[in-house]
């Protein structure tokens, strides 16, 4: 099982997130994109993707957005600035959240960060995949059923057991640390990197191999 113990790097969930929405001019990590799903104007509170968001931009709910600020201790947060990205759609408009692990069920692939439940059974063709809880964790995906199960398509994240793994649906891996020692391309079809592990080793598809360190003594090959 290969066990996510993330304290979220701000650079790695930044290469994430910038698939998602551009970063703010107001400054302030990215920390949700989703729909606006209340709105309470009296205290100047959105909920977006379940999470109460204390700003004064004027929302409208249905619509998807990506908020950029801070967490308040409260578990709250407190909005530098707030993108628009049109109509949110069901299923189809990407949904992205930066935070806490609250629950982790390995059994069945699911997690839950803060408070939406990630189903993370989409990306463990590769292996199985579980999350230590109190660590960080920055995920997007797409949520069908609005308030309901997210299905994730990326993670982002440092720690020993990822060592700064990121991509999309897993599909596309790069990081560095002791674990992938660089390794870095698009479905493990093309990896490049540097490190104990794979000594330089780069190709595409496996089928073009070249290197050089103590693993593959310089193999190079098509």
């Amino acid at each position: 099982m290969k066990k996510i113990r993330c304290a979220v790097a701000a650079v790695l969930v930044a290469a994430t997130a910038t698939a998602y929405a551009a970063p703010a001019k107001g400054g302030g990590e990215l920390l949700v994109i989703g729909p606006v799903e209340a709105l309470d104007a009296a205290d100047g509170i959105a909920t977006v993707l379940g999470q109460r968001v204390r700003t004064t931009s004027h929302l409208a709910v249905g619509e998807a957005v990506a908020v950029f600020g801070a967490m308040h201790p409260d578990g709250s947060i407190v909005a530098s600035s707030i993108q628009a990205r049109g109509l949110y759609v069901a299923g189809a408009s990407p949904i992205f959240i930066s935070g806490m692990v609250q629950r982790s069920e390995p059994s069945i692939g699911r997690v839950v960060i803060n408070g939406v439940v990630v189903d993370m059974t989409p990306a463990m063709s590769s292996g199985a995949l579980s999350a230590e809880v109190g660590s960080k964790m920055a995920i997007s995906g797409t949520q069908p059923v609005a308030r309901g199960l997210v299905l994730l398509n990326g993670i982002s994240g440092t720690g020993s057991s990822v060592s700064g793994i990121s991509g999309t649906g897993l599909n596309g891996i790069s990081g560095t640390g002791a674990s992938v020692s660089g390794i870095s391309g698009t479905g493990l079809n093309g990896i490049s990197g540097t490190g104990a592990s794979v000594s330089g080793i780069s190709g595409t598809g496996l089928n073009g191999i070249s290197g050089t360190g103590h693993s593959v003594d310089g193999i190079s090959g098509t």
